[in-house]
């Protein structure tokens, strides 16, 4: 009769396992974006590359030196993978829960009662014992429990991706300053030097009375702006050294010895190919991915609610061996126990009732900000594009400027020498040409920035290495 019993138990138990309740799931319409193609201009540049490739097409040898610098060694990156480290904990805890609990116990004693009994003796006692607990998962509360926080396991993983793009873009956004600061400075330096000729050659005229002193104290004025201008440009430099140091890890005469080795000019412009499927490259957003996992795990929250109304069945069971002796007594003997548990809610005041209405009121509002940040990722990346297409035709424009204010400046610098045009006049077709020349890196180092800003608005791609076990 007892193994009858216990076979039931064993066949309710089985059959009651697979009857899991229903997690909530959205709606599929509800995890895309409107619009099915982008309502923004494609963005082109000269050269192209493949977006998982895109930091190796660059070919500079100092930013890649720089990006994995950055990669080997940063806070924010340790931080995400002990992130990681601890949800696969709880993961791997919450699965030992489908499985019995199994513990072993000793116990010793020795004593001695001398109000009991007269003469008084000494007592030893000692046992050995086994025992066994097993909450049955009849409506797959447990792996609720799990699969919650598998999804949260899920979106440590992808954060700690996110993490790498976007130090992989803080690092090119700093180089990117680097140089354009190097560049800029490089343009007023040589201005500077042609300043000081001029002021020269005007001191030189004036001491022979072919130029007033108010001619002087032009160029002189002049020669000073520009060492202003320089010092402006310095400070970027330095700043922008600053920042990678801060994001590589490196030492500041490290990352020095780095740049030093590179051209004093930005690197050429680089873009890629947006696919025309907004739902394509939302889904390799990683806060879209973060967003979809605590989707998961609040769906996961609710079945854990539903179980916690439902009845539940645990077995236990306990074996000891046991010991006395006391004088010339001796007992030996075992004992066990074996039984299942049913617990079953009866009242609690609607507390459980309350609890999972709760839990779809948070699975709702997991819905509504997954479909807040798809909307925010495709205006991210729209906005993004637009910048970008008007930055590709500012760009253009300035180079035409450029080259215009540079043949002015040749030209009344000719003339100015050959006595038919004022130091005035010079003056003003410089400010031109320097303000066009400067106009023109700053465009291309927003161009540059933007092209960053798209890589990580459609997901970017970093190398992805295992994650630390």
């Amino acid at each position: 009769m007892r193994y009858r019993l216990k076979l039931l138990l064993i066949a309710v138990s089985t059959a009651l396992s697979a009857c899991a309740v229903n997690l909530p799931q959205p709606d599929a319409a509800q995890l895309v974006p409107q619009e099915p193609s982008w309502q923004a201009a494609t963005p082109s540049a000269v050269r192209l590359a493949e977006q998982k490739a895109w930091w190796g097409a660059w070919q500079d040898p100092v930013l890649d030196t720089l990006l994995n610098a950055a990669q080997q060694a940063n806070p924010t990156l340790e931080f995400a993978q002990a992130r990681i480290r601890e949800a696969r904990a709880k993961a791997y805890s919450a699965k030992s829960y489908l499985w019995p609990t199994i513990g072993a116990t000793a116990t010793g004693t020795r004593s001695q009662n001398e109000l009991v009994s007269s003469p008084s003796y000494i007592t030893n006692n000692g046992s050995v014992g086994l025992d066994a607990s097993w909450e049955i998962d009849l409506w797959g509360g447990i792996r609720a429990a799990e699969q919650g926080l598998l999804a949260n396991m899920q979106a440590r993983e992808v954060e700690w991706h996110d993490a790498q793009v976007s130090v992989a873009a803080e690092v090119a956004n700093a180089y990117v300053a680097l140089r354009a600061y190097q560049a800029m400075a490089d343009i007023v330096a040589a201005d500077l030097e042609s300043r000081n000729r001029s002021l020269q050659l005007t001191q030189d005229k004036a001491s022979v009375g072919l130029a007033s002193p108010v001619d002087v104290a032009l160029a002189d004025a002049s020669s000073a702006d520009s060492v202003a201008q320089l010092a402006e440009m310095q400070e970027g430099i330095d700043s922008s050294i600053k920042a990678l140091v801060a994001v590589t890890g490196l030492s500041e005469r490290e990352v020095r010895a780095q740049i030093s080795q590179g051209a004093r000019q930005l690197p050429q412009p680089l873009g890629f190919t947006v696919t025309s499927l907004p739902a394509e490259v939302i889904t390799q957003r990683h806060d879209i991915r973060v967003e979809a996992e605590k989707v998961k795990a609040a769906a996961a929250d609710v079945g854990i609610a539903k179980v916690a109304r439902l009845p539940s069945l645990s077995l236990f069971g306990a074996i000891s061996v046991g010991r006395q002796e006391t004088s010339s007594l001796e007992l030996n003997g075992n004992t066990w126990s074996f039984g299942p548990t049913v617990k079953l809610p009866i009242f609690n005041a609607g507390r459980l009732k309350s609890e999972e209405e709760a839990a779809q009121a948070r699975f709702e509002q997991a819905v509504a900000m997954y479909q807040q940040q798809v909307r925010f990722a495709v205006r991210e990346v729209e906005q993004t594009m637009v910048k970008l297409n008007s930055s590709n035709q500012r760009v253009a424009a300035t180079l035409r400027s450029v080259a215009g204010y540079q043949k002015q400046q040749d030209a009344t610098n000719a003339m100015w020498k050959a006595g038919s045009a004022s130091l005035f006049d010079l003056e003003i077709s410089r400010r031109f040409l320097l303000t066009a020349q400067t106009k023109q890196i700053s465009l291309q180092r927003e161009q540059l920035a933007l092209w960053i800003a798209l890589y990580k608005a459609v997901g970017g791609e970093w190398p992805q290495h295992p994650v630390n076990q």
